[in-house]
């Protein structure tokens, strides 16, 4: 078993199980000795890059000695500051790992930037090199493109000349070819009517043709076989014997038995001889002759067919044979023509020709000359687009090596200074590694205590030394200006201290737990992370399915508003107990794939939570609480947006512009190297490249102007706003003072959201002024006193004084009114002490701080004064008030400041009485009157997600007030929109509907006790804020509960008490006090009706 010794833990159960001491062993573990240290880093640091022997025992002596002073510092830490701050073994062994890590990294990273550097320093050289070649270069292409020019010049003129000549032919040609169209169209024109022709003497030739389709040789055999056929089958075969007489020697004989004889001889070459009849040369006298046997009425196809079909198809032929040879000799005279006309047109077509090919002859000439033109147009071209090339090329290179010359020396000096980063690297990571590891909780004055009084002193008597920085500051070694200015857009504030949180949170080892009671971090890393931050809470329904996806993607969860303890299930998260060679992580009975780019944020809104040093152990504790300095400039840009909106606005997008230029400036550095580096060969030659080049230089150099000009305009901006200033230092101071109040009891907590309703409403209701001074007083007044009521309604009695003393010293310490050893010794009383008094009016303790005073020029003799004139120094301490009358002899010219002083030593017992007279008279009466605030003011404050928070005295009751009021603006009971619960007793269920319920519809709640229900009261946190989201705006919600005895048993959480208006209902002390306050009951119409 194993248990942690801080805290209440071990004690309770070893008192509750008695075994657990009895029956066990107990090996308590203290804190590793100085040479276990350095003997554990000296082992782990063997294998660290970069790390020589010789300085391997400097830097295990300088962690430990690290580790050592910053475990001693927390005593102290929290002695001042009440602040846990713990360093465990765990918390020593992540120093050691993130110094190999950073090592790796820087090394890696000045490689980096050297070899960048130095290639782009070599680029330039090369271009300077290369500018006397480009000249050189230059003119000789130049030679060669006058020659270029000069040839193709002359092949322009015998081009010209080639072109003229092949225009005239061309022309001729033309004409030619204009008048064979001509020709061609009247062959066309006289083609188309001997076809028209032709097609009417179609129907006889297939008659013709159709007829003697009808024969074959058998009926022609049958027919010839006839001895004696009938003499219209005789005429028949005479008329064909005519036809056949083509020379026009008609026969004599024409008889059957000539026919038969002749023509019908072969029956087989006769069907021949018919089928092949050349109709279009009929003799005439053969035509006439047929003509004369055909007018034979029976010459008719149909009557000869009735003696022979064979005769029949004969007599068909010859009468369609006629019929076509008298159509064709009609066409034939168009015939002629046609033939003349197409023989003109053969004559004129070979004329043309013939011109054709002389013009192909010239233009394949005319051809080879263009050919040769363009090939020296194209080679002058050439010549002509690589002078101009170069020539360009020239002209960049002058341009980026004149336009480069800052850049050739500023990045000279760079690579000088990384050599030199690199001698001092183990030194230089060594502070930032301590920085980053345990500077995180600290705040600002313990920081600088820290590096500066302990760990440099120690660091610069090492032996043998640790290359080093002179005083580096950690930043400078880990961000740079644009990285400060990204972070400012995405609403860090830019105090010094916020960028010294911001950096450990980005390089921490151990997941960061930010304690930001503010709420100024989660706001930035909500922005800087955007839609891709997984936000969460614990208790949330379903937030463990977040977690598990967000450890399987490799995501970034931020768990918000953790409290003191952790979920238990959570711890294999939080310590990065992987499992499976880091593949995967167990979370509860799963085992979840584990991301490496997982990234865990923790976040509370505690302003001094207790972490056991386990937890702290694996996490980096960085303390987000808002310096003075940051809350001033908050504050100062609040009132400057009041009373100046236009300043303002201007400075905000003068420090947005600013932050900007930072980047983009940084940006196009890291461009012109890039490209520079990624640049093969002759960079020179890639004109797209050095262009670019330039337009980035001009581009930063325009911004370099703007920023220059910026500087002059935000120092003019800055001018004006700290006008303003004082208003805004009141405030801050103020603040602080408040935040301060839960020293002396946890209920006084308070919120900057709270506070800067309270500011700004202060503001809006100042009285306008006429001029700017006068202005400046009412603000100062009226913010200082609507603080002081806001903070003083919820305070004791017995604190009341405490705090306005604390606020008026310390508003007059910033004003410079008072001298701060004189606060210091009025605060502190540091009396000297063994001393005997030697007037019996004064106690010993009275003298000691008397010569305490006497110590300060201001005093010198007042001991002397007092025992020299012990009367008129006893009549004056036993006056009845007298702090009130003048102190004797010279004293009495002191300073209120002075007098107040010697009161506290003189009569410490008047100490109450003074303060409050010192107050009336050096500030204002009205911090000092005690009078109560009316709670329907208090009420005007409240809203659905403020309540008020009745902080309970004994004898008091504060829901008559709350009833009264509710009376008049229309809650009570009698309406059902007033409920009054009485926590206790199993009440917590009906309180958690109640709210939901008033939350919905706008009714009041009121509920009494809560410090009776302590475990509920995280539960009623978390609905307050839930519920008031969507609330309605008539929704309020009062609480009261009764303080806790002491500190150690307050249950009342910090973020109802922070986001509650505060007050208590103590009896005022004192008889003025309680008249006024039985004088406010009155309305000043009663008092005016009395009197």
């Amino acid at each position: 078993m194993c248990f942690s010794p801080v805290g209440n833990a071990l004690r309770v159960r070893a008192r509750r199980f008695p075994a657990l001491v009895n029956c066990t062993s107990i090996d308590w573990y203290h804190e590793w000795p100085m040479d276990a240290l350095i003997s554990v880093s000296e082992h782990f640091l063997e294998d660290c890059p970069g790390i020589t022997p010789e300085l391997l025992g400097s830097l295990s002596r300088y962690m430990a000695f690290t580790h050592c002073t910053v475990n001693e510092l927390s005593h102290l830490y929290f002695q001042r500051e009440r602040r846990h701050n713990y360093t465990t073994p765990k918390s020593f062994l992540e120093q050691i790992s993130l110094y190999n890590r950073l090592m790796e990294e820087r090394f890696h990273e000045l490689g980096a930037k050297s070899d960048r550097l130095v290639n782009g320093l070599e680029k330039l050289k090369n271009a300077s090199e290369q500018t006397s070649e480009l000249k050189i270069q230059l003119a000789e292409q130049e030679i060669v493109l006058n020659e270029k020019t000069e040839n193709a010049n002359k092949l322009i003129a015998v081009v010209g000349q080639e072109t003229e000549k092949v225009s005239a032919e061309k022309e001729i040609v033309a004409m030619e070819e204009a008048k064979v169209a001509v020709i061609k169209e009247g062959v066309m024109l006289k083609q188309k009517e001997c076809e028209a022709d032709l097609r009417k003497a179609e129907p006889a030739l297939l008659a013709a043709m159709e007829a003697l389709n009808t024969l074959n040789k058998n009926n022609l055999s049958e027919l010839k076989a006839l001895t004696t056929p009938p003499p219209d089958v005789v005429m028949v075969l005479a008329t064909v014997m005519v036809l056949f007489s083509m020379d026009g020697k008609l026969p004599k004989d024409r008889s059957w038995r000539a026919a038969k004889a002749g023509p019908m001889a072969k029956v087989d070459q006769f069907l021949s001889n018919l089928i092949n009849y050349e109709k279009e040369i009929i003799h005439p006298n053969s035509k006439q002759t047929a003509l004369e046997y055909v007018k034979h009425p029976n010459f008719d196809p149909e009557i000869i067919r009735t003696k022979s079909s064979a005769a029949a198809g004969l007599c068909s032929w010859v009468i369609n044979i006629l019929r076509f040879h008298d159509v064709y000799c009609d066409v034939k005279p168009k015939r002629d023509a046609l033939d003349a006309a197409n023989e003109e047109l053969r004559q004129a077509t070979e004329k043309l020709e013939t011109l054709q090919k002389k013009i192909s002859v010239l233009e394949a000439s005319l051809s080879e000359l263009t050919d040769n033109f363009k090939a020296a147009t194209e080679a002058k071209l050439k010549c002509q687009k690589e002078a101009d090339f170069t020539a360009k090329t020239l002209d960049l290179a002058n341009r980026l090596v004149s336009g480069f010359a800052s850049e050739n020396v500023r990045w000279g000096s760079q690579v000088e200074e990384l050599k030199s980063l690199g001698d001092t690297v183990s030194g230089d990571v060594l502070i930032a590694t301590s920085f980053i590891s345990y500077f995180g909780y600290l705040s600002k004055h313990f920081r600088t205590e820290l590096i500066d009084n302990r760990l440099w002193p120690f660091l610069m008597e090492l032996k043998p030394p640790i290359p080093v920085r002179e005083r580096l500051d950690p930043l400078q070694m880990l961000i740079d200006d644009a990285t400060v200015a990204a972070w400012n857009n995405e609403n860090l504030p830019e105090d010094r201290m916020s960028i010294e949180n911001a950096t450990i949170l980005t390089f921490c080892q151990r997941w960061p737990l930010a304690v930001d009671p503010q709420l100024q971090a989660v706001r930035w890393i909500k922005s800087k992370f955007g839609a891709e931050l997984v936000v969460t809470r614990l208790g949330k329904k379903g937030y463990l399915e977040d977690i598990e996806k967000a450890l399987i993607s490799g995501s970034t969860v931020l768990i918000e508003n953790i409290g003191e303890d952790m979920d238990p299930i959570l711890d294999p998260i939080i310590g990065r107990q992987t499992i499976k060679k880091g593949k995967e992580i167990r979370l509860g009975d799963k085992e979840i794939p584990f991301n490496a780019n997982f990234r865990l944020l923790l976040h509370t809104k505690l302003a001094n939570p207790h972490y056991k040093p386990e937890l702290q152990a694996q996490t980096t504790l960085i303390n987000f609480t808002v310096t003075r300095e940051g809350l001033e400039d908050q504050l100062l840009a609040v009132v400057v947006s009041k009373e100046r909106p236009d300043l303002e606005k201007l400075k905000s997008d003068l420090t947005k512009q600013q932050n900007e230029f930072k980047i983009t400036l940084k940006s196009l550095e890291d461009a012109l190297l890039a490209k520079l580096s990624a640049s093969d060969g002759n960079f020179l030659g890639d004109h797209s490249l050095v262009e670019n080049l330039e337009t980035n230089k001009k581009m930063a150099k325009d911004i370099e102007e703007k920023v220059t000009q910026a500087k002059i305009t935000e120092k003019e901006i800055n001018f004006a706003r700290e006008t303003y200033r004082v208003v805004a230092g009141r405030a801050a101071l103020s603040y602080f003072i408040m935040n301060d109040l839960c020293l002396i009891n946890p209920m006084y907590q308070f919120s900057l959201k709270a506070f800067s309703t309270v500011f700004e409403w202060a503001i809006d209701t100042t009285f306008e002024m006429e001029n700017e001074k006068d202005r400046l007083i009412a603000l100062l007044d009226t913010v200082t006193f609507s603080i002081f009521n806001y903070t003083i309604r919820g305070l004791f009695e017995k604190d009341k004084l405490i705090f306005t003393v604390l606020m008026i010293l310390q508003i007059q310490l910033m004003n410079k009114e008072i001298p701060s050893n004189l606060m210091d010794f009025l605060l502190r009383y540091p009396a000297v002490v063994d001393v005997k008094s030697p007037v019996d009016f004064l106690s010993d303790l009275s003298w000691g701080g008397v010569q305490t005073l006497v110590k300060m020029s201001n005093f010198r003799d007042l001991d002397k004064d007092i025992v020299s004139s012990a009367k008129r120094w006893k009549a004056f301490l036993e006056l009845e008030a007298p702090e009130k009358e003048k102190f004797p002899q010279e004293w009495k010219n002191k300073s209120p400041m002075e007098k107040l002083c010697m009161m506290r030593s003189l009569k410490p017992d008047r100490m109450t009485y003074s303060l409050r007279f010192y107050i009336a008279t050096t500030f204002s009466s009205k911090y000092v009157e005690g009078r109560q605030i009316e709670f329907s003011k208090s009420y005007r404050e409240s809203s659905p997600n403020v309540p008020i928070f009745f902080i309970l005295s004994p004898g008091v009751d504060p829901l008559a007030d709350v009833e009264q009021l509710g009376e008049k603006l229309g809650f009570s009971f009698d309406k059902g929109n007033f409920h009054n619960i009485s926590l206790g007793q199993g009440q917590e269920i009906v309180a958690e509907l109640t709210l939901e319920r008033a939350a919905k519809e706008g009714h009041w709640v009121v509920l009494q006790n809560v410090h009776l229900v302590a475990r509920w009261l995280p539960t009623l946190e978390k609905r307050l804020e839930q519920y008031a989201e969507a609330a309605h705006t008539s929704y309020r919600v009062f609480v009261s509960a009764e303080p806790a005895p002491s500190a150690e048993y307050h249950i009342i959480p910090q973020g109802i008490l922070e986001n509650a208006i505060k007050i208590t209902n103590e009896p005022p002390t004192g008889m003025q006090a309680n008249i006024h306050k039985a004088l406010d009951n009155f309305s000043q119409v009663t008092l005016t009706l009395i009197s």
